[in-house]
């Protein structure tokens, strides 16, 4: 089977930009465009996958979690939840993944779609179809003048919270 054979993947959730994000590599286009050797999902790799897209998801990690680079594992049951992550810690993070997807989308990685016609005409085009979702909305303001600001920027999907 080629990978002009297989059934064009739509991914409801990837975690991309968070992993993008926590390299701390200054050019983070060159390592989704060439692939990295591990991680979430790259061009290559996603090329030969199928992958027409996706909900690319933006969410702060937990505080004490990403200043060590690991994103958390899911607690168990009997585990409390971790602590709610303030604003101030959440808007850096929410702001710089954001401008990691849209250097994708400069780089010709992928295209960032702000209806279901862009995903089709993407998907048609052979670009990879990028939905900016943020799941938490720690980072957006009680007024939710961000989210005004957000939503110009193409975000087309929230989650209030995540898991």
């Amino acid at each position: 089977m080629t990978e002009y054979d297989l059934v064009p993947v739509f991914d409801g959730h990837n975690d991309t930009l968070l992993r993008l994000y926590q390299s701390k590599d200054a050019d983070v286009e060159k390592l989704f465009v060439e692939g990295t050797p591990g991680g979430h999902i790259d061009l290559p790799r996603a090329k030969k996958g199928g992958f027409a897209g996706g909900m690319f998801a933006i969410f702060p990690p937990p505080v004490e979690k990403s200043k060590r680079g690991a994103v958390p594992l899911a607690p168990s049951d009997s585990e409390p939840l971790p602590p709610e992550v303030p604003r101030a810690d959440a808007l850096p993070s929410t702001i710089a993944m954001a401008s990691i997807l849209f250097r994708l989308e400069r780089a010709s990685a992928l295209t960032v779609c702000r209806s279901a016609g862009d995903v089709r005409k993407a998907m048609a085009q052979g670009s990879i179809a990028a939905v900016f979702h943020i799941e938490g909305v720690e980072a957006i303001d009680p007024e939710l003048t961000l989210l005004d600001v957000l939503h110009a920027a193409g975000l087309r999907s929230l989650g209030i919270v995540w898991s």
